[in-house]
């Protein structure tokens, strides 16, 4: 009974191998579609650096320049409270300032929500002698909104792909089989480095663009993204 069971279920198996072997596979395009865009950034970092210094005798402490600099960005309609840190813990500052006589250094982190307020932040560092302002980050509040919708451009530019591909050839796309998403191509961001040493009073501006060398308005490049979806499409 046993011998006759294993034969019958061979024989089941490769009927089915048979039928499976018969059926159509479906016929698809397989196609890429790809989407890019620039989005202008609305979040700013900056690091401060003030330094200790001597002017008249007396020493300037590192202190006296963060009340000054906290309150000229209150001013500035800045909230310090919240977007002005301390940009490294182990601040050269805090393993000098024991040691007497010694100008120490001290390096903060500041988030600017606002394009128009850069220029008044040049000229409050210039005011207050700050010893360097680099700008090391852009962002943009909203750019997971702005990943979102590029890639269902994404998609879409493929759909579209399969579309004229196979109208080229009296046929059309059906349903999507496979949708793959890609990785991100490029890097979330590209920023320029603005950096204003004001005690010997050079600016380099590093990549930032001007039509005039002279010029002291600023322009950011601004946020890329590119997004690349796999698809496959049923040929009707």
């Amino acid at each position: 009974m046993k011998k006759i069971t294993t034969v019958l279920l061979c024989a089941l198996a490769l009927v089915g191998s048979i039928f499976a072997q018969d059926k159509p596979q479906p016929r698809v395009i397989e196609v890429s579609g790809s989407a890019e865009r620039y989005i202008t950034p609305d979040i700013f970092t900056f690091k401060i650096t003030l330094l200790e210094r001597i002017e008249n005798k007396q020493k300037i402490t590192i202190e006296q320049q963060e009340a000054a600099l906290r309150s000229e960005l209150t001013k500035l309609g800045v909230d310090a409270a919240a977007d002005l840190s301390i940009f490294d813990i182990s601040s050269t500052y805090f393993r000098q300032r024991k040691i007497k006589d010694v100008l120490g250094a001290k390096d903060y982190r500041l988030k600017l929500r606002d394009l128009n307020k850069i220029a008044s932040l040049q000229d409050l560092a210039d005011r207050l002698n700050v010893a360097k302002l680099d700008l090391i980050d852009t962002e943009s509040s909203e750019i997971a909104r702005f990943r979102q919708e590029t890639k269902i451009e994404a998609i879409k530019a493929a759909k579209s792909k399969a579309g004229y591909l196979l109208n080229a050839i009296g046929e059309r796309p059906g349903k999507a089989v496979f949708v793959q998403e890609g990785a991100e191509e490029t890097p979330r961001s590209e920023y320029s480095n603005y950096s204003a040493n004001v005690t010997s009073n050079t600016i380099s501006r590093g990549a930032f663009n001007a039509a005039d060398k002279n010029d002291d308005s600023l322009s950011f490049s601004q946020i890329k993204l590119r997004f690349v979806v796999l698809a496959r499409f049923e040929i009707e």
